[in-house]
């Protein structure tokens, strides 16, 4: 789950920062639903549980689902 910081530039709009946190939580969504399945518990699933509550708080964003939040997210992600 390391993210190479040195990709990261500033003056996005709010909407772009969106995107952007949105497509790295899932992608760690799913890493972690690896980890989980082999084995690893009460870390990952504090590290799932705060991931899949910033993704309800970015669905509550108007545009949410034309960028793909269009899911119930703790059906997918299930704790």
């Amino acid at each position: 789950m390391e993210h190479d910081r040195a990709e990261i530039q500033t003056g996005y709009s709010a909407e772009e920062v969106l995107i952007l946190l949105k497509d790295v939580l899932l992608r760690y969504l799913e890493e972690l639903k690896d980890a989980r399945m082999a084995g690893e518990d009460s870390f990952v699933y504090g590290e799932q549980t705060a991931y899949t509550e910033c993704l309800e708080f970015i669905r509550l964003w108007d545009r949410a689902a034309e960028h793909g939040l269009d899911f119930e997210i703790e059906e997918r992600y299930p704790l």
